[in-house]
């Protein structure tokens, strides 16, 4: 069974892969969503287990629907 970081790793790999598919920066994220591009960092990274509030808003700017960011796989 994968463990909560396993997870949060997964979900932060697939969400950048996504941005750097769309073209987008984490700072074009922050002007979007509000969310700090340090904090985006952080959340792409695995360290830090986002809202569901931020994960809606992610979606809505990377032009995807929530099912999507968990079935990406990242390509390093």
């Amino acid at each position: 069974m994968e463990t909560s970081k396993d997870i949060l790793l997964q979900l932060g790999e697939s969400i950048k892969a996504i941005r750097k598919q769309k073209g987008l920066t984490q700072v074009d994220i922050e002007a979007k969503t509000g969310i700090d591009a340090g904090d985006l960092s952080r959340i792409e990274s695995g360290q830090v287990n986002l809202t569901f509030t931020k994960l809606v808003k992610l979606a809505a700017v990377l032009g995807v629907q929530l099912n999507e960011i968990f079935t990406v796989t990242a390509k390093n």
